[in-house]
């Protein structure tokens, strides 16, 4: 099951970038339904096509960075889908500026998931990117090295890094992205 994540550059500068407001709201007990949120986008396209978004919303849904969102901060505010060719990104925005972006391409078997939210600490997020990877690619996951991170630092001083694990399949990494010590945006990714 494939699951949406940025290229290396882009999802580690787009996850620094932001300055997320602390997230405080009250967790919520929800379990996701079929769909939480009617993505805008769809008027007019074919059903076949619909089908193929719903699908994939579902299987976001289902996905432990999503549920984690839900838990802490109840139901989305709102969604989106882009459609580009084969390609499909959802976007969930959520209270306290959190967000989840999906995005995949079977053409190219790439896949992409970026939450940005603040609340977990190291191992949390660790923890929440491992069940991610086993999510995504069964038991086994996709031979993502977890004892032997390497650590990415932006060019300008800006207090924001990250700690990105590699794969051994499919070009696969997780990366936790922090703005001075806290966590700030989870992203898994592979393309095979």
């Amino acid at each position: 099951m494939a699951r949406t994540v940025l290229a290396p550059a882009q999802s580690w500068a787009v996850a620094f970038i932001l300055a997320l407001a602390p997230l405080t709201g009250p967790a919520s007990g929800a379990q996701p339904q079929a769909t939480q949120c009617s993505p805008h986008g769809l008027a007019g396209v074919p059903a076949s096509r619909q089908k193929q978004v719903r699908e994939f919303q579902q299987r976001v849904e289902a996905g432990p960075f999503y549920k984690e969102l839900l838990r802490r901060l109840g139901k989305p505010k709102g969604c989106d889908v882009k459609l580009d060719g084969e390609n499909i990104a959802l976007s969930y925005v959520f209270q306290h500026n959190a967000r989840l972006d999906a995005r995949v391409d079977p053409s190219i078997e790439y896949s992409e998931q970026q939450a940005q939210f603040r609340g977990l600490n190291g191992k949390e997020a660790l923890a929440l990117l491992k069940e991610s990877e086993k999510d995504s690619f069964g038991r086994d996951g996709c031979g993502i090295d977890w004892d032997h991170p390497e650590e990415e630092l932006p060019e300008e001083s800006s207090g924001s890094r990250a700690t990105v694990f590699r794969g051994s399949a499919c070009n696969c990494q997780a990366r936790v992205a922090y703005q001075g010590n806290s966590v700030v945006a989870l992203v898994l990714s592979s393309a095979c």
